[in-house]
């Protein structure tokens, strides 16, 4: 594994700082499924998912933690997507004490063999990779000679995704054909829900995990009119937040101003705090949003 930053010693902390989360990046090969044929490129028999790893050197005293083992939370990229431009938002994830992974799929990512534009028909396999990637990190966590080793706890996972992602976990999570009951907490910025419908069949099931709901006021891809009627659709605990000025990307990816990230970040860290921790300071953290102009609503 590469690892990019060294943490300090003694007590656990609460948190640290997101410049001494380790990265790593790991290949996990699914032999079970397919990759077609991309713009020219033939297909393989297997579908090879590269996944960048956050975590902090040692468990935090965190909602994440529980002793050594902490919770998981996935990040799913969008239509010719990049796993590094999460870096931000993983690392503030992680310094919260989360295990962060994101693989990047095989065909729709920025760097898809044969191009992502003509990957797209490939999401319908996504949320089966997310399902994989679970699989092999609670292995390599259960395993006794690994960086990872007593380090996720399988029983709290959750999941976030973001435009073409979002529509993976809402098919990861709402739709039978590829529901995953471990995930507990689902968080979707600026998600198509129309793709949903066209790849897993149907519009997202109003039962599911906790449900976080993400927008920028100004995205011209996912209007933030597609976000509110999914969060009218489904049933509580869902919460929704409009970000005024921020547009389809910039308020997840490092791609616009970094101040844009930095209500995103608490936002999830209090999400998944209540979902898959022990502190519920969500509602808090939405007022204190809403003071500010932002526009939220929830119900718990």
């Amino acid at each position: 594994m590469l690892l990019t930053a060294c943490g300090g010693g003694g007590s656990a902390p609460s948190q640290i700082p997101p410049d001494a989360v380790l990265l790593s990046e790991r290949v996990f090969v699914d032999s079970s499924r397919p990759t077609p044929p991309n713009g020219g490129v033939p297909g393989r028999p297997d579908r090879t998912l590269a996944t960048r790893i956050w975590i902090a050197p040692e468990p935090l005293e965190a909602p994440a933690c529980r002793g050594p083992r902490c919770a998981l939370v996935l990040l799913a990229h969008g239509f010719g997507g990049n796993t590094g431009r999460f870096d931000t938002v993983a690392r503030g994830l992680a310094a919260a004490g989360y295990v962060v992974a994101a693989p990047a799929f095989p065909l729709t990512n920025d760097r898809a063999p044969g191009g992502h534009t003509t990957g797209l028909a490939d999401a319908v396999e996504q949320p089966a990779d997310l399902s994989f990637v679970i699989d092999r990190l609670i292995e390599l966590s259960d395993s006794d000679d690994d960086a990872l080793s007593g380090r996720i706890d399988s029983g709290r996972i959750g999941a976030v995704g973001h435009s073409l992602g979002g529509a993976t976990v809402l098919g990861l999570t709402r739709r039978p054909c590829c529901h995953d009951d471990r995930i507990g907490a689902s968080a979707l910025v600026a998600p198509v829900t129309a793709l949903v419908e066209g790849f897993f069949g149907g519009y997202p099931s109003p039962e599911g995990p906790a449900l976080l709901v993400v927008n920028g006021s100004l995205d011209p891809v996912v209007p933030p009119d597609v976000s509110r009627e999914l969060y009218r659709r489904t049933a509580p605990p869902h919460a929704l937040l409009v970000l005024t000025g921020a547009s389809h990307s910039d308020l997840v990816e490092d791609t616009g101003p970094p101040a844009l990230l930095d209500p995103t970040i608490r936002v999830l860290r209090a999400f998944f705090d209540r979902a898959l921790g022990e502190r519920d300071e969500l509602a808090e953290v939405l007022a204190d949003l809403a003071d500010s102009g932002e526009e939220v609503a929830s119900q718990p």
